[in-house]
């Protein structure tokens, strides 16, 4: 198994995390619906436990953390902040995110695959992040 690559897979997790956490803390003040804070309140909690396995793992392997790039982090901002500007609804908000829990989860599936050679801890918790966005996704759409 490669060091490098379970380091930069779990740097790209840390990335995610990261993002993640952020488009939640976009879409709070739209949020109207106490069930749809509550799924919130409960995927929030997962990514941050999962966050800070990531960056054990990543301190043990000699890694440092990785912030998400800034240019995809205004630009996601930037979109949210545009469509619920315009539709202040808590379907607006589930749309925003069950498109970036999408994104997430293509790009975590795309870590799983260029990362191959990463250690089992380490491609295990990318899978975690798959999971619970897949989970998110999932508990939004009866909001859409």
């Amino acid at each position: 198994m490669s060091t490098t690559q379970t380091v930069d897979i779990l740097k790209e997790c840390d990335s995610g995390v990261k993002m993640a956490l952020a488009a939640l803390d976009d879409v709070w003040e739209h949020i109207r619906e106490p069930e749809l804070r509550a799924i919130l309140n409960t995927t929030r909690a997962q990514h941050q436990l999962v966050g800070r396995e990531v960056q054990s793992l990543l301190q043990e392997y000699g890694g440092k953390e990785k912030s998400p790039n800034p240019v995809a982090r205004s630009m996601s901002s930037m979109m949210t902040g545009m469509k619920l500007g315009m539709d202040k609804t808590d379907r607006a908000a589930a749309a925003v995110l069950t498109e970036g829990c999408a994104m997430g989860i293509q790009s975590l599936h795309r870590y799983l695959n260029e990362y191959r050679g990463a250690e089992v801890p380490a491609r295990a918790l990318c899978r975690t992040l798959v999971a619970i966005e897949e989970q998110l996704a999932c508990d939004v759409r009866r909001f859409l």
